[in-house]
């Protein structure tokens, strides 16, 4: 399937679950939510969301840094603005992590370490992220006989299927060997892995806390020993590459787990939309990037033109003094006479400095 058919599949999955969504559950009551979102909470939540871009664009700096390619923060910030942006807009939800390790390769010609940083700062995160909605779908006491003989089977499937596929794949060996040594770098030696796991720790935090955020600003009542165990599974759900930016997916998983706890699927349903309409608002300033038109430099050869010859100490105001520095020097005009002979011959045709013709000049006579 090409790029741009995948695109609008993944749009109507989006626009298809939303939809359905709104006519299978109380549209009225989704949008009675949403119009009571409380200003206080909201403003909360995106100091917070804007807090957490700076420390994800640290983190990104930091591992950059730890593999040999450095940025300044400034630029790791605007280049991180600019992939949470795309990856609001773009399909798959991964397409700006692809486009910021493209533009650092670019940046910095080191294509395997900018493309590993870009991983390595995403994986530590994503794994907390699984283990703790994994501990979450264990903490919902509604989904224990569900989940009891498909968690044993995926404790089981996970290891078999990963000792499968790297037997199986040779050039998929190759590539881990050559991202172990990586790996090894960016988080050894105990004090980075500190770091690194702290600053993840962070991460994984701040996404807690800025749904439970959008869940009191939507007006949720719910305790929060309730609210916490559902909110890392309906993160986990609008990382499937299925959708637009998670939209309808994550939306379908709230009004789910809601519904199953007996919290009311609107109120899920309301959370999940002001949770994504807060993060393209938080994301919003990567398009800047997009509207800045790069600089002009002036084209090489011209500018070794122009600064060629140039010299400002002899005539500090050349425009009143009829300086040409700035003019093209002759490359035809022999830069040294050839002989003292040649020299003499051209001291009586060259002209003043007043422009006028001195004529020819008699040849003095010497004595004998």
């Amino acid at each position: 399937m090409s790029p741009s058919r995948r695109g609008l599949f993944q749009l109507a999955i989006s626009l298809g679950l939303l939809l359905t969504l709104f006519w299978v559950f109380d549209a009225a009551a989704i949008l009675a939510h949403l119009r009571g979102l409380d200003p206080r909470w909201l403003t909360a939540a995106l100091i917070l969301s804007v807090l957490q871009i700076l420390l994800l664009a640290w983190r990104w700096r930091f591992t950059a840094q730890r593999l040999g390619i450095g940025m300044p923060y400034r630029q790791a910030l605007r280049e991180y603005y600019l992939g949470v942006f795309l990856n609001q807009l773009l399909p798959s939800g991964i397409l700006g992590d692809v486009s910021r390790a493209w533009r650092h390769a670019h940046a910095s010609s080191r294509t395997r370490e900018a493309i590993h940083a870009v991983v390595l700062e995403r994986v530590l995160v994503q794994v907390m992220m699984v283990i703790v909605g994994a501990a979450s779908l264990l903490a919902i006491p509604a989904l224990w006989p569900a989940q009891a003989g498909g968690f044993v089977w995926t404790l089981l499937a996970l290891p078999v299927g990963g000792w499968l596929l790297l037997r199986g794949l040779p050039a998929l060996r190759r590539v881990l060997r050559a991202f172990r040594a990586d790996l090894l770098r960016a988080f050894l030696p105990l004090r980075v892995l500190w770091i690194q796991g702290l600053t993840s720790a962070l991460v994984v935090a701040g996404n807690l806390l800025l749904f439970l955020l959008t869940a009191r600003a939507v007006g949720s009542e719910t305790p929060l020993l309730v609210l916490l165990p559902l909110i890392t599974p309906v993160l986990l759900a609008m990382m499937l590459p299925i959708s637009i930016a998670g939209w309808g997916v994550r939306e379908g998983a709230a009004g789910l787990l809601w519904a199953v706890s007996g919290l009311g699927a609107e109120e899920g349903v309301a959370i999940a939309v002001a949770y994504g309409l807060l993060f393209f608002l938080t994301a919003l300033p990567g398009m800047l990037p997009l509207l800045r038109r790069p600089a002009q430099s002036p084209h090489p050869a011209g500018a070794a033109l122009r600064g060629a010859g140039r010299d400002r100490t002899a005539c500090p105001a050349p425009a009143r003094s009829g300086d040409t520095a700035d003019a093209v020097p002759d490359p035809t005009y022999p830069p040294e006479p050839a002989s003292p002979s040649l020299a003499r011959n051209r001291a009586t045709t060259e002209p003043r400095s007043d422009g006028s013709d001195p004529g020819p000049r008699p040849p003095k006579i010497g004595k004998r």
